[in-house]
């Protein structure tokens, strides 16, 4: 519940989502195959590691929810996500340390478009 996920026993050996996180829904993230991914993780951790497991649930919530390579974007959804990045603390990277923004000296564009 703590995550926005809440869950029904619908027979057995299944369950109802009854809660799944707008976020996730909005970004057409499907919900069994993250819901398996989540039991996946959960399992892979020790009972008393319950800190640790929330915040590694919701990076993996923060990256299924977010933008791709390739993921098409008006021009206003993209002025929206860069005067969100200066507002977000670490933004520099995503949840799980890759960078998101990339920071080259005007000699090194130079270089780049052969200007040097």
């Amino acid at each position: 519940a703590r995550l926005g996920i809440e869950l029904t026993e619908f027979g057995p050996g299944s369950v109802a989502v009854q809660t799944f996180p707008s976020l996730l829904a909005e970004r057409q993230v499907p919900v069994a195959d993250f819901l398996r991914d989540l039991l996946d993780l959960m399992a892979d951790h020790e009972s008393d590691q319950a800190e640790g497991l929330l915040d590694e649930l919701l990076a993996t919530i923060a990256c299924k929810a977010a933008v791709k390579a390739g993921d098409p974007l008006s021009g206003a959804e993209i002025d929206a996500l860069l005067a969100q990045h200066e507002d977000v603390q670490r933004s520099d990277s995503c949840p799980h340390g890759r960078p998101t923004t990339l920071t080259l000296t005007v000699a090194e564009l130079e270089k780049q478009f052969k200007r040097t």
